[in-house]
């Protein structure tokens, strides 16, 4: 399963969300890719060398074969994750994924669940190429007047160009003010990220806490996993995963049947 990670205008919340969906997934197989254009955070909030990760990323999968799995960075929260590097650099490895590294994203997706931390979503982005490739795009909005007007503003143009399955992940407590958001852009609400410091300061790194999987961020992010993990039937092939240090090394992948092949939304 291929999905996206993003927001309208401003930051409420994609990176966090796209780390705890990587450590929370139910099955052992899924991985975070930073592929936001304005750069990476991860790597200096979690302490690892940003390379080799986006940029190699990039140059391999233009070869269209199967991903290594030396990308990887295994952080501290239980996650593996492809860091970028900070700054506007990361841009041209996200233009050079979207312009031909595709279908390699798209083979790894077969046997495996990556996300796409894709940041703002913008008609400018490289990053909406990415976006409109994967199965499922999880919109990140707060319950608000300016947040509705934002995401409103970006729906002809989004629905337009996705492929997949568009979600509303609202930001904050306010069930009630998510739902009047869900009725009124008419798109449908797969889970609520409530407010957490300490969920929050755990996922950038600024906290370690042993048990954070029981704070109530991490609840709401595993049943957003969990709904989206029930939308997609069982890998067809076995994932094991070898730890080579501190990184997961996922199978290589030969899953010929995929190439070309577009899931169907559900």
């Amino acid at each position: 399963m291929l999905i996206a990670v993003g927001s309208g205008k401003g930051a409420p919340g994609a990176t966090t969300l796209g780390l705890g969906l990587a450590a929370l997934w139910p099955r052992p197989d899924a991985a975070l890719v930073e592929c936001d254009p304005a750069g990476g955070d991860l790597w200096a909030r979690f302490g690892h060398h940003p390379e080799p990760g986006l940029s190699a990323l990039a140059a391999a999968a233009t070869w269209q074969g199967p991903i290594p799995g030396f990308f990887r960075r295994r952080l501290s929260v239980g996650a593996d994750v492809v860091l970028a590097i900070p700054g506007d650099g990361a841009a041209a490895s996200v233009l050079t994924l979207a312009d031909r590294g595709l279908e390699a994203l798209r083979q790894a997706a077969a046997t495996a669940t990556v996300i796409l931390d894709v940041g703002r979503l913008d008609h400018r982005s490289p990053a909406v190429a990415l976006a409109a490739a994967a199965d499922h795009v999880l919109l990140l909005a707060a319950p608000s007047l300016a947040q509705q007007t934002q995401v409103g503003a970006r729906l002809p143009w989004l629905s337009h160009a996705l492929s997949g399955k568009l979600w509303l992940v609202g930001v904050g407590d306010g069930g009630h003010g998510t739902a009047e958001l869900s009725r009124d852009l008419g798109l449908p609400v797969i889970g609520t990220v409530p407010y957490s410091r300490w969920g929050a300061s755990v996922l950038s790194g600024q906290l370690r806490i042993p048990n954070w999987q029981r704070l109530k961020l991490a609840r709401a992010v595993r049943c957003i996993a969990a709904a989206l993990c029930a939308l997609e039937p069982e890998p067809t092939e076995q994932v094991v995963w070898r730890a080579t240090g501190r990184s997961a090394v996922p199978p290589v992948i030969t899953s010929p049947t995929f190439a070309g092949r577009r899931r169907e939304a559900s």
